[in-house]
This record gives structure tokens, C-alpha cells and sequence, in this order.
């Protein structure tokens, strides 16, 4: 949670994690708070945030996939954004698949954790308003997403 300046309204996040699935590898609360975190500053978000991410299998994340998509196959993430409920309160939930996670590491030469960590960035991106239905938007935000994650890193490494 950042601090307040004097009339300047700041971010407050509430962050929570969610483990339907018991991931095989490290996944740490702390850090993926610090991320959104960092993400949302990094965008100029400002005011109360609420960011779920919840940690599921293929099984689940297809079958919400089909459920609100139409479409009938596994995915990486899910983004769900708060409904307008009148309290200012923005974010949503961040669903994300552990199994895909660990695939998607392999395919890109990192640690499951670190895709975690990276589709984190991405579903806090989407819940800032980031789009990614053509090919140019989804360069961008993935062009977007992995300045954000390499900041975050070397901030961390700086932090030890």
C-alpha cells in the first residue's frame, strides 16, 4: 500500500491470494503484491484497488473459458474486472492456470514462477483497460508487460 501526500489521492491495493491448486512450484503472495503493485503505479492507477489472483488447473480454467468465451479450450489467464458497483473500489480476479504456467515456462525458457509472475503483469494490464484482439494490440501490451516485469526484477534484485 503506498502512503498518502497531501491532496494527492494515492493507490491503496487490496491484494489477496487464492490456491484451488497447489502449484508444484514456488508461487509467493509477497511478490505477486509487490508486482501488481508495481504495475498499477507504473499506469498511473489511483485510488482503491481490489486484485485477486486465483491459482487453478487446466480443467478449471478451460471450463471457465468455455463458460464466458465460447471457447472450449485451456488458457493461460482469465481476467475478471469488477463490476461498476458505485464504491470506487476498481480491480477484479486474475485467473490463472498453474498447469499452463508450467508449459508456457518451458516454451519460453523461464521458471513456472516466473510465468506466473509475468501473466500477473498481464491481467493487471487488462484490468487497467490494456486490449490485446489484434496482433498489434497484443504486441504492444506483451511489448508493455515484459518492461514492467524486467523493472519489477531489478527492483527486487536491488531490494536484496
Amino acid at each position: 500500500m503506498t502512503k498518502p501526500d497531501a491532496g494527492v489521492e494515492t493507490l491503496e491495493l487490496n491484494f489477496a491470494l487464492v490456491t484451488e491448486v497447489k502449484p508444484t512450484f514456488r508461487v509467493n503472495r509477497g511478490e505477486l503484491e509487490s508486482l501488481a503493485t508495481l504495475v498499477l503505479e507504473a499506469e498511473g492507477a489511483r485510488g482503491q484497488w481490489e486484485v485477486t489472483v486465483a491459482l487453478v488447473d487446466d480443467a478449471r480454467l478451460q471450463g471457465l473459458h468455455r463458460q464466458f468465451m465460447g471457447v472450449d479450450e485451456p488458457t493461460d489467464i482469465m481476467t475478471f474486472p469488477m463490476s461498476a458497483d458505485g464504491s470506487g473500489i476498481q480491480g477484479g480476479e486474475l485467473v490463472i492456470s498453474v498447469d499452463h504456467a508450467r508449459t508456457q515456462a518451458r516454451a519460453w525458457g523461464h521458471t513456472p514462477s516466473d510465468e506466473v509472475r509475468f501473466l500477473v503483469v498481464h491481467g493487471v494490464l487488462h484490468l487497467l483497460g490494456w486490449r490485446d484482439e489484434s496482433d498489434d494490440d497484443r504486441q504492444r501490451m506483451l511489448d508493455r508487460q515484459q518492461v514492467l516485469f524486467e523493472r519489477w526484477k531489478a527492483e527486487k534484485q536491488e531490494a536484496r
